[in-house]
């Protein structure tokens, strides 16, 4: 409510000339259905939840953007995820709310902050422009961005922060890097002081006083080959659960290749990727099985979906994916994944509650004309996961979404 009441006051403040220019108002309303439960659903739709109904107005001035975002689903009821108020100002741009973030160079998960679980409600901080230096190409740009969020149920089902930071350099087109690192701190029962947030942000949290804090931490990397030579991208991703001397270690890695060819009568894009959230018992035993997005304090979750990939811990993946644009209106897209949830038939895990392994395979279509777009969706999980409540077999998808 206090989120609704402050866009509310903005929107209202920004419809004077006074106070804005350069106005617009948009609308938009997406509607999903699911036959039932899938892991790593996709289109803002979770494999938890069967039906979701959305709402959103968009407002946008010169400097500010602001949007309400209304949601309804079979759980949660209604709620304000999405919804956001930010102003920019140069190369800043400070705002506050509830929005989603996928920090990887992969477009189809991260393994450190994906769209697997709901947004947390955060105030953040964003900084984008281009380096300028004679020395280097002109289109040498670089962003970072820093948030400090709330997350539900990661500290003995009571709410905790999570502090997130994530830096883009990018010195030549094609080539991009990224920095991340997230901390898990304060909550019931832990402190927020100034000392706890240096220790989240910058200082070895292992020992000490704030050693409660849960940090994650690792790198990406992605190039694009020029065009003339082959037009292939090849990306990675890399996440320590734990640090050592202040670095990231204990990590869980991702990988793919992606070939997108424009130039063919229905332009297509081939993508293989592949992910390990398994970690091996570190020398000095603070990491092992199940470390992955687990910790002696916190469990890096909000609402008790990981904020990971949706694999979760102890899992691997790997997936085709194609997508080719048969016209201007139509598109169609297929993935196949060969997934090994629990490697390690740890009782406790989030998914299931011993090993279990299988293909997911889907098959959408999708059609665009304007301001309105239609999808639909065969899925086919052929393993169950006990602990998601998921049951192998196939399923259905439909969605629509229309802007005014």
């Amino acid at each position: 409510m206090k989120l609704l009441t402050l866009l509310f006051i903005f929107i209202s403040f920004s419809v004077y000339p006074t106070f804005a220019q350069k106005q617009s108002l948009r609308m938009s309303t997406f509607l999903a259905y699911h036959s039932k439960y899938f892991l790593d659903s996709e289109n803002s739709l979770s494999s938890s939840v069967k039906g979701m109904s959305k709402f959103n107005i968009k407002y946008d001035t010169l400097n500010s953007e602001s949007k309400l975002a209304l949601n309804y689903d079979e759980y949660n009821n209604f709620n304000f995820d999405g919804s956001y108020i930010q102003y920019t100002k140069g190369i800043t741009t400070y705002g506050m709310g509830a929005i989603d973030r996928h920090w990887s160079l992969s477009k189809n998960t991260s393994l450190i902050l994906s769209q697997n679980a709901r947004p947390s409600k955060s105030i953040y901080l964003k900084l984008k422009n281009r380096f300028g230096y004679e020395w280097l190409p002109h289109e040498a740009n670089w962003s970072f961005e820093v948030f400090n969020g709330i997350t539900e149920g990661s500290l003995n089902n009571t709410k905790s922060m999570l502090l997130g930071a994530r830096a883009i350099i990018s010195p030549i087109e094609g080539l991009d890097f990224e920095l991340i690192q997230t901390s898990q701190w304060g909550g019931k029962g832990y402190g927020v002081s100034i000392s706890a947030l240096k220790a989240a942000i910058f200082k070895n949290s292992n020992s000490g006083p704030n050693s409660n804090i849960n940090k994650m931490a690792g790198f990406g990397v992605s190039y694009l080959i020029p065009k003339d030579i082959i037009p292939l991208r090849i990306y990675t991703q890399a996440i320590g659960e734990d640090e050592a001397g202040n670095l990231p270690s204990c990590y869980s890695y991702l990988v793919g290749v992606e070939l997108s060819n424009t130039k063919v009568m229905h332009p297509t894009t081939i993508g293989i990727e592949a992910l390990d959230t398994r970690i091996n018992t570190s020398t000095r035993g603070y990491c092992g099985p199940n470390s992955m997005y687990n910790n002696n304090t916190y469990d890096y979750t909000n609402y008790g979906k990981v904020l990971g990939t949706p694999i979760d811990t102890e899992g691997t993946s790997i997936g085709l994916y194609v997508q080719s644009q048969m016209s201007h209106k139509i598109n169609i897209k297929f993935s196949s994944k060969s997934v090994v949830i629990n490697d390690n038939n740890w009782s406790d895990h989030r998914l299931s509650s011993k090993r279990q392994s299988g293909l997911i395979n889907s098959f959408g279509i999708s059609w665009n004309e304007n301001n309105i777009s239609l999808n639909g969706d065969i899925y086919n999980q052929d393993f169950n996961l006990d602990k998601a409540s998921i049951e192998r077999g196939y399923g259905v998808r439909f969605s629509a979404a229309i802007k005014f």
